[in-house]
């Protein structure tokens, strides 16, 4: 009878022993999945490829005026690190995307506007420096259709004001200057509500474009 006894005593320690290491691992398990949810890495698709669709690739694309495609996360990828530190300039000579408005002064809902803010700018830090991962291919945004060569962006123009030529050394530092001013044959005062750059190479197959953020300043003679 006390054999019986002793070897009940055992096998009860044995579930307590059972229970307590269960429960354990069920309090344990919820803090591992919320601490892993918590921190979700930034992604290449996710998350970066929206913001260089908006702010990036009217000029990082083929056949376009910046020095690299931005399109695919092929050719994303081995600018990681140059991506961050310029984003990170944030409103010194340099950065990118070039957008120079102050962002505590005056009127900041600007259409078409593609600056960063501090958040995608800590958001790009984060991938960089994470090793740049690319993500789930299903998070990847649609990619974005520009206009074709011969096509305007902002439409069909009111008006096309033809600028002189100007040739460039193929081994010239930038240049940076004044284009001469030219007559846009207006007849009375207008309004501009849009404006586009559309650069013409006679380089035979296109060539690099040249101009590359042209600084407006606009004074329209009749």
């Amino acid at each position: 009878m006390s054999y019986t006894c002793r070897n009940h005593h055992r096998h009860t320690k044995r579930l307590g022993i059972y229970a307590t290491g269960v429960l354990i691992l069920m309090l344990m398990t919820p803090t591992n999945v919320f601490s892993q949810s918590g921190t979700d890495d930034v992604t290449f698709t996710a998350d970066i490829a929206p913001i260089l669709q908006r702010s990036c690739q009217n000029c990082h694309r083929h056949n376009s005026v910046a020095p690299m495609s931005l399109l695919t996360y092929e050719e994303v990828r081995p600018y990681a690190r140059r991506i961050k530190e310029r984003t990170m300039l944030r409103d010194r000579m340099g950065v990118m995307p070039p957008w120079f408005i102050e962002k505590d002064v005056g009127i900041q809902d600007y259409q078409n506007d593609i600056s960063l803010s501090d958040a995608e700018i800590t958001m790009i830090a984060e991938w960089a420096d994470n090793g740049a991962p690319h993500g789930d291919p299903n998070d990847m945004p649609a990619p974005r259709v520009f206009a074709a060569e011969d096509e305007w962006d902002i439409g069909t123009p009111d008006l096309i004001v033809d600028l002189p030529p100007y040739t460039m050394g193929a081994e010239a530092p930038d240049w940076w200057g004044m284009i001469p001013p030219v007559a846009s044959g207006l007849a009375e005062d207008r309004y501009v509500a849009a404006m586009e750059v559309k650069e013409i190479s006679n380089v035979e197959g296109g060539g690099w474009r040249k101009i590359h953020f042209p600084s407006r300043n606009h004074h329209f003679d009749r």
